[in-house]
């Protein structure tokens, strides 16, 4: 609506109302009033109020703040409280080395025991040593023939500490006299073996020479990208008292390299074995052969898993040249902390059996055994080890192998002149599936206390033989260590051995393996030692120690039974 309307009808609105008001005036009065002029009516000016929006400022300004201390004294009363005398124990930052020791002691059975070592003690460039035991003892077994024995050794070493290695060279002489006494004697056939000077020397006794000589190069790198290798040269050269010789020349290497997570090697093994044996009635017997194996591997781990997977490669001319192939897995994961470690691979590899390594594990073999190598086929095996407590650890496992060729021992006849001498034990090779269910544990307590103990149950499957000839069937070990002060020092040990089946001793020229030998049984055994001893000074103690304290006279061999106790005692001195 424009002004100008607006202003219209105002002044119709107020027209229409005089007119009406003088109408009513003139109704009231009676009378009649006539206004003539111009009308002119105007509008006053309206107030409107401002209605929009403003601004407004919330931010409040900062008010000064002012902090005031109580001033409170607490009051804490003192409280004296005595302290016990202590005696300080200062210790050098290296503790005083002596360059000797001295061992020496003397036992029942007529046992005297030596030992002597003497090294450079300590050194940034080099170390040297020398040491000599002797151990003898004329047996002292009743119901046997003569039961004597003695062990002496010799070896030196020198190591050369280079920047980026460490170079060792080993020199050794070892031997070793025992007695074939696997008999049942009487007088009558003592003196009559006595006037027999005619026998060959090794009719009632044997001795093995081994001397020889080593050398080793270990890198010592402390980048772990490098190649990391240990080198090793052994020589071992061993004659009997049959006139038996054996010259076995072992090179060996391990390498290996760190990329990242992963770790790259590989074992190195060349090993030249060359044997002849010395057979009375029969011709020389040689066997001569070169075993060459490759183990290559790869491994991964982030810390809490690890993987490795590798091969065994072997090529053996041990008599007709064959070739073996192994596989080798293994892999563990690590759970809370190392708390539990589950694991579980699978190995195999080509085992040389020499001379020398058949007679460590029995010397009553015949002067000239042949020879065989032996193939672990697979081992399979899975377990779980960790730790119960700081001071508790353990390991449960059970495996499954198969060897190929396992050296067995079978008793055979020694008879000279219509003379039954002690039986000699010649190997047999046959292949033998063992089940090994085991468990270990180990409890340490501030290097005072140290326990350990070890269960195997065994179950044994062979191909041709009708048992797997003087294996156990469980073997249980049981050690034991407390020093008490640094002055005291007990040591003692346990052995159970399971059961035994043995074959009784055959012909001396035995080879018919379709044909199996009459077995027997030998009991199971157990094997206590105990040992103490008293440190007077650093330099100086005294020891006691006794061997078999059950007294048991048990055969870890067929008719080849053991000493009973034998107690030993001595004393050591450092100088």
């Amino acid at each position: 609506m424009s002004t100008t309307t607006m202003h219209r009808s105002g002044r119709g609105f107020v027209m229409a109302l005089t007119l009406l008001t003088a109408a009513g005036l003139r109704a009231q009065s009676g009378e009649e009033y006539y206004i003539n002029g111009i009308y002119n009516p105007t509008l006053a000016d309206v107030h409107k109020i401002d209605l929009r929006p403003q601004a407004f400022d919330t931010i409040l300004p900062a008010k000064a703040i002012s902090y005031a201390m109580l001033e409170v004294k607490g009051e804490v009363p003192a409280h004296v409280d005595s302290i016990e005398a202590a005696r300080l124990n200062i210790q050098l930052a290296q503790e005083k080395l002596y360059k000797g020791f001295v061992k020496a002691g003397f036992g029942l059975y007529t046992t005297p025991l030596a030992e002597i070592y003497y090294d450079q003690t300590r050194s940034k460039t080099n170390g040297y040593g020398l040491h000599y035991k002797h151990m003898s003892s004329n047996g002292g077994i009743a119901d046997r023939g003569p039961s004597d024995y003695s062990f002496n050794n010799l070896d030196g070493f020198y190591t050369a500490y280079l920047r980026h290695h460490e170079v060792t060279g080993r020199a050794f002489y070892e031997r070793r006299r025992i007695s074939y006494y696997g008999y049942h004697s009487t007088d009558s056939l003592e003196n009559r073996m006595n006037n027999l000077g005619a026998l060959p020397a090794d009719t009632r006794k044997q001795v093995y020479n081994d001397i020889g000589f080593s050398i080793r190069a270990k890198s010592l790198f402390k980048d772990s990208t490098k190649l990391a290798h240990d080198v090793g040269l052994d020589v071992h050269n061993l004659t009997n008292l049959s006139k038996s010789r054996e010259l076995n020349v072992k090179l060996d290497a391990r390498l290996s390299m760190e990329q990242g997570p992963e770790t790259y090697g590989g074992e190195l093994l060349i090993d030249n074995n060359s044997y002849r044996g010395e057979r009375d009635s029969l011709p020389e017997l040689r066997q001569n052969g070169t075993m060459v194996g490759l183990s290559p591997f790869v491994s991964t781990t982030d810390g809490r898993y690890l993987v490795r997977v590798g091969a065994g490669i072997y090529v053996d001319a041990m008599g007709k040249t064959t070739f073996h192939f192994y596989p080798q897995v293994y892999g563990q994961y690590r759970l809370f902390d190392d708390i539990l470690v589950p694991y579980l691979g699978m190995d195999g590899r080509r085992i040389r059996n020499s001379f020398r390594s058949l007679s460590a594990e029995n010397p009553f073999i015949t002067g000239a055994p042949g020879l065989m190598n032996s193939s672990l086929m697979y081992d399979l095996f899975g377990g779980l080890r960790g730790s119960l407590s700081r001071d508790v650890g353990f390991d449960v496992r059970i495996s499954k192998n198969r060897i190929k060729d396992r050296p067995l021992f079978i008793g055979a006849a020694n008879v000279a002149d219509s003379t039954g001498f002690g039986n000699r034990f010649i190997p047999i090779y046959d292949r033998v599936d063992q089940l090994d269910l085991c468990g270990e544990l180990r409890y340490s307590h501030d290097e005072h206390i140290n326990v350990h103990g070890a269960l195997h149950i065994f179950s044994y499957n062979t191909d041709v033989q009708a048992e797997a000839w003087n294996l156990p069937d469980y073997t249980i070990n049981l050690g034991a260590v407390y020093d008490f002060q640094d002055k005291l020092l007990l040591k003692l040990e346990a052995q159970f051995n399971g059961g035994r089946r043995v074959p009784l001793p055959v012909a001396g020229n035995w080879n018919d393996l379709s044909q199996p030998p009459v077995s027997t049984d030998l009991k199971g055994y157990v094997d206590l030692y105990l040992g103490l001893e008293y440190r007077y000074t650093k330099r100086l103690s005294v020891f006691l120690d006794i061997s078999n304290l059950s007294a048991s006279k048990y055969e870890r061999w067929y008719n080849y039974p053991v000493q009973r106790t034998l107690v030993l005692g001595g004393a050591t001195f450092a100088f």
